[in-house]
């Protein structure tokens, strides 16, 4: 399983997980897995809803990352 790296917005309603795609056949690009949760329960004491997931060329994630990090995103342990 490759380690997942995770991002929690400012006002803790969203988490993002970022995930190498170790099973892709293009021989050419690396693709990372995003997905999308919202954080439910209070405190975030329950694992957050998952919305939605999308796959993107692992420079293009690496772009979202730091983008989310100047906007005030914090890395943040394991949700799920």
């Amino acid at each position: 399983m490759e380690s997942s790296h995770w991002l929690i917005c400012p006002n803790l309603t969203e988490v993002r997980r970022f995930t190498k795609n170790v099973d892709n056949k293009d021989k050419f690009n690396e693709y990372m897995f995003i997905d999308s949760g919202i954080v439910t329960g209070i405190y975030g004491d329950k694992p957050p809803l998952m919305k939605t997931r999308r796959e993107e060329k692992i420079e293009k994630a690496r772009k979202e990352w730091q983008k989310l990090i100047i906007e005030g995103w914090q890395v943040t342990e394991p949700k799920w």
